[in-house]
């Protein structure tokens, strides 16, 4: 396949990774975006050589050159442009949290089914240097069966520079859907099962807005075992970013924040663990991408695999509400395969 040629619809600051992404990559060009801000627009098409800027994303799917967009708008926007770029023959990367509801995500997977187009959700944690690492020690067997994990996704909520519409569950906003789909993304591939049922309690403690800013969830996997899931937005506070796997011969953990450290816990030591940053914070999730396109196989972070994670997120919010635990719809069964295609050996569902 020659050079994957890419348009970016909507410039707000995210776009700005997935443009330092591209560029680290031989085989991927950014050549339009799309944003209602001329100033925008002219600023990225400046900064990044980009040839050309549209203001709608109606425009630039109309542009044949282009074989791929990455969709970074707001979250209430991701449905409606996805869908709309598969049946414009696009394949699509779009950002986290894939949509507002299963029925959205179903659409989604769909029109990119039946376009046949590769669609694809920016898990960007899920490609990070260090978790790949993690995942590698785990897939090792040196430490043995999982026992439990727990994963933090803690911060500041900047809630005076924050939009209005992620201060608003109406809009997909809160600190669960907007960070807690991270803890969960990576604690249920880190668990290499899919989730039975969640108990959680999601509410609003730190900020008068119209969504949560603190969940706790208690996840039950298939495989027997149940993690936790901790997402929580304080209105002053360091990031925690942990992560901790615990096994039977031995623990890794992941300390995050600012200075982040890879440790494996045996005996009564632990080990610091080396690994290798990305030339760009996305440069894996772009390059694993393209060789989805190029190869004709199943995303890493695929439409079905996505969708099981915004059924757990959706299901942690209906168990808070009601106060119980929450099977999933697909929990008594297993989620399979679809697409009937390959799948990547770097990446995935295990």
């Amino acid at each position: 396949m020659s050079t994957l040629k890419v348009g970016i619809i909507g410039l707000g600051g995210i776009a700005r990774s997935h443009c330092d992404a591209i560029a680290t990559l031989d085989n991927v060009e950014v050549v339009a975006v799309a944003d209602l801000f001329e100033e925008k627009r002219s600023q990225y098409m400046e900064e990044y050589g980009i040839p050309r800027g549209y203001p709608t994303h109606t425009e630039l799917l109309k542009d044949d050159e282009i074989d791929a967009v990455a969709v970074v708008l707001g979250h209430q926007l991701h449905h409606r442009l996805t869908v709309d770029a598969c049946n414009a023959g696009k394949h699509v990367l779009v950002e986290k949290p894939m949509a507002l509801s299963l029925e959205q995500c179903d659409a989604m997977i769909d029109a990119a089914a039946s376009n046949n187009v590769k669609l694809m959700v920016g898990h960007t944690p899920h490609f990070s240097g260090i978790l790949l690492k993690m995942k590698e020690i785990l897939d090792s067997g040196r430490l043995g069966p999982l026992m439990t994990i727990v994963c933090y996704s803690c911060k500041n909520w900047t809630y005076a520079n924050r939009a209005p519409q992620y201060r608003s569950r109406f809009h997909g906003g809160g600190m669960w859907l907007t960070n807690g789909v991270h803890v969960v993304d990576r604690l249920t591939w880190l668990m290499a099962s899919q989730a039975v049922s969640v108990s959680a309690s999601i509410g609003t403690r730190a900020h008068y807005q119209a969504a949560d800013d603190t969940a706790t969830a208690l996840i039950r996997y298939k495989n027997g075992l149940a993690g936790v899931a901790v997402s929580i937005a304080y209105a002053d506070g360091p990031p925690i970013m942990d992560t901790q796997v615990i096994c039977v011969n031995g623990t890794v953990r992941i300390g995050g924040g600012r200075q982040p450290f890879l440790q494996v816990g045996q005996g009564d030591e632990w080990q610091d663990i080396p690994y290798d940053d990305p030339p760009a914070v996305m440069h894996y999730e772009w390059k694993s991408f393209v060789e989805s396109i190029e190869q004709d196989i199943e995303p890493p972070a695929s439409g079905e695999w996505s969708r099981h994670i915004m059924e757990i997120l959706f299901a942690a919010e209906s168990s808070a509400i009601s106060g119980q635990d929450v099977v999933l719809e697909s929990g008594l069964s297993w989620t399979h395969q679809r697409a009937g295609v390959p799948v990547t050996r770097d990446h995935g569902w295990i």
